[in-house]
């Protein structure tokens, strides 16, 4: 059951779904983590607004880590762990302490036009870079007696058009369906409270890309038979959360730099696509607390789900 609260209402922009700005504390409580993707472009304007309102928001309710949702690298990737979008993307953009947290990385399929080896190599030279293969698991204790278990998947194979072209490098058809069997074990094996699956494409969109069809037909089944709680996603450059009447909830971030107009459908519980921003998430035995916060410090959008 989803209870929406601070809600001011729902105004149309063009294609922007937009909410005034909410006012709320920062959260006591809980364990708090943020989620965003598609933001490295060499600390551009957007970028930077975004990625200093992240630190100001990460100390404020004492994060514990970060997911990046893929498209870490503008535009091809990176070529080595040497490459220079690791100082002027990533480490000089985020540098503030607040953000001196684990960082679980997902691939966009930016990430694909260059090395995704070295992305997983970057791992053993950083210590908040956490990305041991293309698709990995965590299991988090959020307090004495609950668990969440976190799912960071490689939704690139899926896409027939990737597979297709020699854009995208090494993405495999074969490697579909070995990591649905391991998504499916995972989720079904685990006994956590809380379960929440991250990759780059959303199932469900009004962006600019829209549903992703292979994800909706092949991945979206395993979500709801396993209870998953949270799906999260990047690729459309806007935030949203998005809901089909069952067990998961769909949130899109992918507003961590540059952004485009978004759109409103009968899934939309919000939709915000003409400011960078990211999603916070607060964990608790019984609820969790979803935020976006824009790259001004307004926390535009507050939902809960029990």
């Amino acid at each position: 059951m989803i209870n929406i609260i601070f809600i001011l209402g729902f105004l149309f922009f063009g294609s922007n779904c937009r909410e005034d700005r909410i006012q709320a504390d920062p959260f006591s409580n809980g364990y708090t983590i943020i989620a965003f993707g598609d933001w490295g472009r060499e600390g551009n304007k957007a970028q930077l607004m975004t990625a200093n309102q992240m630190a100001i928001t990460a100390q404020e309710n004492n994060a514990k880590f970060i997911i990046s949702l893929g498209d870490n690298f503008y535009e091809k990737g990176v070529k080595d762990i040497t490459d220079k979008h690791w100082e002027n993307s990533f480490e000089k953009v985020y540098k503030e302490e607040s953000l001196q947290i684990p960082w679980y990385v997902v691939l966009g399929n930016h990430d694909y036009m260059g090395n995704v080896q070295a992305q997983i190599d970057y791992s053993k030279k950083s210590d908040r870079w956490k990305m041991p293969s293309r698709y990995f698991k965590d299991e988090i204790m959020i307090d004495d007696s609950t668990e969440a278990l976190f799912v960071y998947i490689d939704t690139n194979p899926f896409l027939e058009s990737y597979r297709k072209s020699t854009k995208y490098k090494n993405v495999l058809e074969g490697e579909t369906d070995i990591q649905l069997k391991w998504i499916d074990s995972v989720l079904s094996t685990s006994n956590a409270k809380w379960k929440i699956v991250s990759g780059h494409h959303p199932i469900y969109s009004y962006g600019d890309h829209g549903n992703t069809i292979e994800l909706e037909k092949k991945l979206q089944p395993i979500l709801e038979k396993n209870n998953v709680n949270l799906y999260l996603s990047g690729h459309d450059h806007d935030m949203q959360h998005l809901y089909a009447g069952k067990k998961t909830n769909y949130f899109v971030s992918g507003a961590g730099s540059d952004t485009r107009g978004v759109g409103a459908g009968k899934l939309t519980k919000f939709a915000r696509g003409d400011i960078g921003g990211f999603l916070v998430l607060n964990f608790e035995a019984l609820r969790i607390t979803a935020r976006f916060v824009d790259n001004k410090g307004n926390i535009i959008y507050n939902t809960e789900i029990n």
